[in-house]
Order: structure tokens, then C-alpha cells, then sequence
């Protein structure tokens, strides 16, 4: 079995509303924003920061990059209903932040990308829950029934997108839940998807993962979510 890629998802969703977000970012985590899914939407760096690249899947967004004033602009280029997507910033201190950018239906906006300390000076314990995260996210990959916790099969089709079936298959439920489904590309492109596009499905999702990435027409792949305490 592959090496799962795992990463925490910060979710950080607001109302879809034409106004300044200020967001929180430090280097190695992930933030949420809200962009426009039709129109251009600026972002910048606080406290006279500059950004210096930001890249991401060509197929998902354009840039339009500013030098002189040292900000970027971003548009979702996915069609009339654009899902979420991740790209990342990185300023002119060295420092790179992933943001999941979330397409709504609202005119241009701005974002404000504000600085902080690094992710192991901010949080010390975050090893131990990345470990118990990836122990979880392990067994449920292996079909294994952690200590602690109940494994009940599912089966049950969830709405996803057009171009993909989704099909919860197991769920194990203890102190945290762990989910396991198989996503299908029913369409007749090539799909590439990313852990942070399931990350804004709901609030309390903790931790993704897949075993694939980039998936053929009909091809299928397993996803596992993590959910935080209820």
C-alpha cells in the first residue's frame, strides 16, 4: 500500500460577501478563503510584506501577477461552477503559506494575507495530534479496528460533483470518527484532486487523505476523512 500524504485542513469559511479577509497565515499551514468564482480577486501580504510567485494547477486558475505593488490576482478558470482549489504563496521573507481557495458567487474581493510565527513555534503539541491522526487515518486504510473504536459498513452514496461518484463505504467511530470512501471519475477527462478540496465540506473535518491523486476516466480511488470530537 502507498504512502498516504496527509495534511491538516484550517478551515476559516465565512459568508460569500464582497469585503476585505483578513486572514491569519504561517508558513507550512493551510488557510481558507473565499474568492469569486467570476471575477478577479486581489491578494496581498500584510505589515509591508510582498509576494514574490504564487503557483498552483494551471487548469484550476489564472494569475495575474502585480511586481510593483507586489500582490497577485487570482480567477477561477474550472467553468460556471468552479470547485475549491489550492495554490500556494510565497513572500519575499522565504515563507510559503497553501491556501484553499473556495469559489463563490460574489464580485471581486481582496484578501490580506497576515503573518506569524512559524507552525512549531505557534503550536509544540501538533506532533503528537498529527500522529494520532495518521495512526487513525493508517488503520482505516488497512481495514484494521483501532483500539478504542467501532467499525460499522456503510455503503451510501454522497453528492459530490458532477464529474465524480462518491461512496462511503466504512466508517470506524470512537474518539474521533474516521470515514472510508471510494471516489469514481465518471467523467471522460483526466480528474486530478487535491486532500484540501474535501476539507471544506464540513467544519469539522480534521485530516484527508487519498491513495490517488490523479485519476483516469473510470477510475476509482479511496479517500479517508478524519472528523474532529463531537
Amino acid at each position: 500500500m502507498r504512502q498516504h500524504w496527509m495534511m491538516l485542513v484550517l478551515l476559516a469559511l465565512s459568508a460569500p460577501s464582497p469585503a476585505l479577509q483578513v486572514i491569519d497565515v504561517i508558513d507550512g499551514r493551510t488557510v481558507t478563503a473565499n474568492v469569486s468564482a467570476r471575477e478577479l480577486t486581489r491578494i496581498s501580504m500584510a505589515d509591508g510584506r510582498r509576494i514574490v510567485r504564487v503557483w498552483g494547477l494551471e487548469e484550476r486558475m489564472s494569475v495575474e501577477p502585480d511586481k510593483d505593488g507586489g500582490q497577485v490576482f487570482i480567477r477561477p478558470t474550472q467553468g460556471p461552477s468552479p470547485r475549491p482549489f489550492s495554490f500556494f504563496v510565497r513572500d519575499d521573507t522565504g515563507a510559503t503559506y497553501t491556501v484553499v481557495a473556495v469559489p463563490v458567487d460574489m464580485p471581486s474581493d481582496a484578501i490580506v494575507l497576515k503573518a506569524g510565527r512559524s507552525r512549531s513555534a505557534a503550536r509544540g503539541d501538533a506532533q503528537p495530534f498529527v500522529r494520532a491522526l495518521k495512526a487513525l487515518i493508517r488503520s482505516a486504510a488497512l481495514g484494521i479496528e483501532p483500539s478504542g473504536y467501532t467499525m460499522a459498513v456503510v455503503e451510501r452514496p454522497v453528492p459530490l460533483w458532477r464529474e465524480a461518484r462518491l461512496v462511503l463505504e466504512r466508517r470506524y467511530e470512537g474518539e474521533r470518527s474516521a470515514e472510508v470512501y471510494r471516489l469514481t471519475n465518471t467523467s471522460d477527462r483526466q480528474m486530478r484532486i487535491d486532500e484540501r478540496e474535501f476539507g471544506v465540506l464540513a467544519d469539522d473535518i480534521e485530516a484527508a487523505a487519498l491513495d490517488q491523486h490523479v485519476l483516469e476516466p473510470g477510475e476509482s480511488t479511496a479517500l479517508y476523512l478524519v472528523r474532529g470530537p463531537r
